[in-house]
């Protein structure tokens, strides 16, 4: 027993060499996702006749820091609840005639390119046509709301799966 008092007293009293560096700190700071939109909407066509075409423009801007996909969708609704079979849209080409830079799918006006926080801006220029035969007396002096409703989801890691489904 005095021998398991002196080892208890001699190992009590050793030491273990430690260390204690100072605490190391990581901060992440998320990205962000932030478009506005800006276009015709303030503009009223007045006198709008069937057989009519008028242009309009949607400006799509990033505001944010992260790289995007960009859609869009306009939906026309008649007042009164009319038909709408008679109102559609298409894209106008570039200046040489090209492709327009976006693609219809399921409703809505996908954008091919991601859009990053250098390039800004994004036009999505096109047509609202007013099919004549479609239209009758019924229209006389009704008023067409076309709403323009815009989205982006970030660019990386497949999100758009997620948020969109496969387009």
């Amino acid at each position: 027993s005095v021998v398991l008092a002196v080892l208890l007293v001699v190992g009590g009293t050793m030491a273990w060499f430690t260390s204690n560096p100072e605490e190391v700190t990581n901060t992440f700071a998320a990205g962000t996702v932030d478009i506005g939109a800006t276009g015709d909407e303030y503009s009223e066509i007045i006198n709008w006749n069937p057989g009519d075409t008028t242009e309009r423009n949607l400006t799509i801007t990033n505001n944010g820091s992260k790289a995007t996909y960009v859609r869009a969708k306009l939906t026309p609704k008649w007042e009164d609840g009319l038909d709408i079979t008679n109102v559609t849209f298409e894209l106008k080409k570039g200046s040489n005639n090209e492709d327009p830079n976006w693609v219809y799918s399921d409703g809505w006006y996908y954008y091919k390119y991601i859009l990053t926080k250098d390039d800004k801006s994004i036009n999505l220029p096109y047509n609202v046509i007013l099919d004549g035969p479609r239209t009758g007396n019924k229209y006389q002096g009704k008023t067409l709301t076309l709403t323009v409703e815009a989205q982006a989801v970030q660019a990386s890691h497949d999100a758009y799966k997620d948020e969109w489904g496969p387009n």
